[in-house]
């Protein structure tokens, strides 16, 4: 296993893309910088597919009720470019390239998607489980599964931003030998807490690293609901004298566009575990919470 992770995580600003290859020279900047600082991982957030809406040209005329059918125009057929695209971006950086969901519907079926784009070639994938009330009025659909995976030695998982607000997903992570949670998100001002509190909540219930990417900036679309994104990358750690950080926020980024990159040190996060002050994982009393939901 190994003993320490350096991630770049992306507080990643919205654009009005004019094709799908200039989106790539956005994340091609972004995987550069990560690549030369020594990541690994390079997390990206929530519905990085957003700016390519404005590759049509109607996209300022699009409003609220007319949204749900633009996405599935616009975007569903970009899908397998896309993919095809990030794979080729993670090869060519050597790194894996984490995040970055993308709003598609196949078989009928919406999904909001998030990837693993590992450096060898090989994609996983991620469908949010949880819709918002918003995904839902667009008639997207929550997937069923939910993955594990290792990025050089370290096991990981991946939610998608409303996810992260739900403890039992993560509990059966951990189970799984989960250290590290890649969480990209797409949030305004309230959501942006939500998902700040749920992040730390699960660092320490959990004793672990949680890595949160934010989409900030305007988004216009649809015109008739327009929303500012907000957030800051970070890390989220345990807190306890291991640690020794008293609000348990390992790293955070700067306001508006940035790239945090930091070091997770997993000997330190495996002390955690196993010798802290408080052991949440150890003390957990998984009959006694079966006995009282029964």
């Amino acid at each position: 296993m190994s003993a320490l992770l350096p991630v770049s995580i992306a507080s990643f600003g919205t654009r009005r893309y004019p094709t799908l290859a200039a989106l790539g020279n956005h994340v091609e900047t972004l995987a550069r910088q990560a690549a030369s600082a020594g990541s690994r991982i390079l997390l990206l957030p929530e519905l990085v597919s957003t700016g390519l809406l404005w590759t049509d040209p109607d996209a300022s005329r699009v409003d609220n009720a007319g949204v749900g059918a633009f996405y599935r125009k616009v975007l569903t057929p970009m899908f397998g470019a896309y993919k095809q695209m990030m794979s080729a971006l993670a090869g060519k950086h050597g790194l894996a390239i984490a995040g970055a969901s993308f709003w598609h519907e196949e078989d009928g079926v919406a999904r909001n998607s998030a990837f693993v784009f590992m450096p060898d070639g090989e994609i996983l994938r991620q469908d949010k489980l949880h819709m918002t009330r918003g995904e839902r009025a667009i008639q997207t659909h929550g997937g069923d599964a939910l993955m594990s995976f290792d990025v050089w030695g370290v096991k990981c998982g991946l939610f998608v931003c409303y996810d992260v607000q739900f403890p039992e997903l993560t509990q059966y992570l951990v189970r799984e030998g989960v250290e590290v949670l890649l969480v990209p998100s797409l949030t305004e001002d309230r959501g942006t807490w939500r998902v700040w509190h749920s992040a730390h909540a699960r660092a320490l219930e959990n004793q672990m690293f949680v890595c949160v990417s934010t989409l900030v900036g305007p988004m216009d679309i649809p015109n008739d609901y327009t929303s500012l994104l907000t957030g800051r990358a970070f890390v989220a750690c345990p807190i306890d004298n291991r640690f020794k950080i008293g609000d348990g926020t390992y790293a955070v980024g700067a306001e508006g566009e940035d790239l945090l990159n930091a070091t997770l040190d997993l000997e330190v996060l495996r002390l955690s575990r196993s010798r802290a002050e408080v052991r949440q994982l150890t003390d957990r009393r998984p009959d006694l919470y079966e006995r009282l939901q029964s």
